[in-house]
């Protein structure tokens, strides 16, 4: 009974702490599982505000969502801050309110990512919306059990034709985009874009992923988790590279690769809303998050990598996680998906009619 008193006693007085925080709310929407739980005790210490979490599954569920949530802050990827941005849903940056963060600190294989975003032949100025918060790539996460290392490196994205177990991560932007790469590598072709694919690649990367969908083959999304953990349910895995990185540190016999062909390289951004009331406060915890100590604790704590080329060194220095998979590199073949929905569009209609077959 005195248990059930000690416990009944905890709950009680948790609630009334909640109710008693009168302080006003940051509300933030972003990715789920996507920044460190110690971080947000340590702001909530010493703020004179309280950050609100509003987690999304994807990039297309944040951009159904975003419109009647009254957020803040939000983080999407680059092509979904490109929607927001031709949307008038958020405000530029201001670049003098960033006092712990500025352009100097950006890792320069990220730089190179924003300068193809400026010289595209549709320019797309990204800082000038949003604050680098995590990037990352697409790779293939495989068990060194099952696969050696030189199979993966000959043989890139078409490993997934070679009849093995396998995930296929859940999303249409994502498995056209490898199709595609592997199509163009067929080929020798180092112009096309998954960004302006034909009508007649489009249809031959739905070939492809329909000929990879066989009975070995598992269509999901953080269910790689449990898959790859020891022992591994599948021999490989598409995987994004902080998800990678931290199964890797979990289970010993997994390596992480992107294929030489080219993959996607991902940039995930913080964005103020147009309509945010609390301006300050959003500026303030940009800077809370950016600043070089609080940026080491979030990458450790989610393994995704840091848009500062001084938490990115000091991670790998102490040997927190290995370059290999926690450095990022932004190759001549990789690419940055845009914002075209009429291809985001046919993307769906071809992912749909090959989970379909």
């Amino acid at each position: 009974m005195k248990k059930i008193f000690t416990i009944l006693s905890v709950i009680i007085l948790a609630v009334v702490l909640i109710a008693c925080d009168s302080r006003p709310r940051l509300k933030v929407f972003m990715p789920t599982e996507y920044i460190s739980e110690d971080l947000l005790d340590k702001l909530h210490k010493n703020s004179e505000y309280k950050v609100d979490i509003i987690t999304f599954d994807s990039n297309e569920d944040m951009l159904s969502k975003y419109a009647t949530g009254s957020y803040d802050l939000i983080i999407p990827s680059d092509y979904a801050l490109e929607e927001l941005v031709a949307k008038g849903a958020v405000q530029k940056i201001d670049w003098t309110r960033l006092t712990t963060f500025n352009k100097s600190n950006i890792d320069s294989e990220l730089m190179g990512a924003f300068t193809q975003l400026e010289n595209a032949e549709t320019p797309f100025t990204l800082l000038d919306y949003g604050v680098p918060y995590f990037w990352g790539s697409i790779g293939i996460l495989y068990d060194t059990t099952k696969i050696n290392q030189t199979l993966i490196e000959t043989e890139g994205w078409d490993i997934l034709n070679s009849g093995r177990d396998l995930m296929m991560y859940n999303s249409a932007r994502d498995a056209v985009m490898i199709a595609l790469k592997q199509i163009y590598a067929d080929r020798e072709d180092t112009t096309s874009s998954v960004n302006t694919p034909t009508n007649t690649d489009l249809a031959l990367a739905e070939t492809w992923l329909t000929n990879i969908k066989g009975p070995k083959t598992l269509i999901a999304t953080d269910e790689v988790f449990d898959l790859m953990l020891k022992p591994t349910q599948v021999d490989l895995a598409i995987s994004y590279s902080g998800d990678a990185v931290y199964l890797m540190d979990e289970n010993e016999n997994l390596e992480y690769f992107v294929p030489n062909t080219g993959s996607n390289i991902f940039i995930d951004a913080i964005v103020i809303t147009k309509d945010t009331k609390n301006l300050d406060f959003a500026y303030d915890f940009i800077n809370f998050l950016l600043e070089e100590d609080n940026a080491y604790l979030n990458s450790v704590d989610t393994a995704y990598t840091s848009p500062r080329s001084d938490v990115i060194n000091e991670i790998i220095e102490k040997g927190v996680y290995p370059e290999s998979s926690y450095r990022v590199s932004f190759r001549e073949n990789d690419e940055i998906f845009r914002y075209n929905q009429t291809l985001n569009t046919e993307l769906i209609n071809i992912w749909q009619r090959v989970l379909a077959n």
